[in-house]
């Protein structure tokens, strides 16, 4: 049963952006399972020209992606056209790769898993709510849409890097 938005009177129309979040980590699992940390690690043989990030450092980046747009949707939501801070290039925050894999990955969970939390709780009304990134103005649907496709991406990524090794 569909929930209702006490906002708008409405049945609850973004639950199909909410649901595809939600299927992010377990698509993670499904490309990483069966592979090592050191498989993990390791700087993939068949990486594009400017391209070499091993799979750990693909998890690293997601999981700093992750981090930063739990705080920025929760703040779309909630605050009058709050501003997302810039990121620096690569994967952000070099103490992730400190971890392992496994660690990555449930850090990503858990800040998807608290970020689907917070959505499903979000009336219909508040998903036009703006925020800046990089100076241009966009809505919470729009980011939570960008955020999904950031990561689908990186799921890409990581199974193009794992290609060529085998798991065990």
């Amino acid at each position: 049963m569909p929930r209702i938005d006490f906002v708008t009177g409405a049945p609850e129309k973004y639950a199909s952006l909410v649901d595809s979040l939600s299927t992010i980590p377990d698509r993670i699992d499904q490309v990483v399972a069966g592979y090592s940390d050191e498989q993990l690690r390791a700087a993939p043989k068949n990486a594009p020209e400017g391209d070499p990030w091993s799979a750990h450092r693909i998890l690293g980046h997601a999981a700093y992606h992750c981090d930063a747009y739990r705080t920025f949707i929760h703040q779309m939501a909630t605050m009058s056209d709050p501003v997302r801070k810039p990121f620096p290039g690569g994967v952000e925050d070099d103490a992730l790769l400190e971890g392992s894999p496994a660690q990555l990955v449930e850090r990503i969970r858990a800040d998807i898993g608290g970020t689907v939390a917070f959505l499903s709780h979000t009336p219909d009304a508040s998903w036009g709510r703006p925020g800046f990134v990089n100076g241009a103005r966009r809505s919470l649907r729009q980011q939570v849409t960008q955020h999904i496709g950031h990561l689908e991406a990186h799921i890409a990524q990581l199974a193009a890097a794992l290609g060529a090794v085998t798991a065990r």
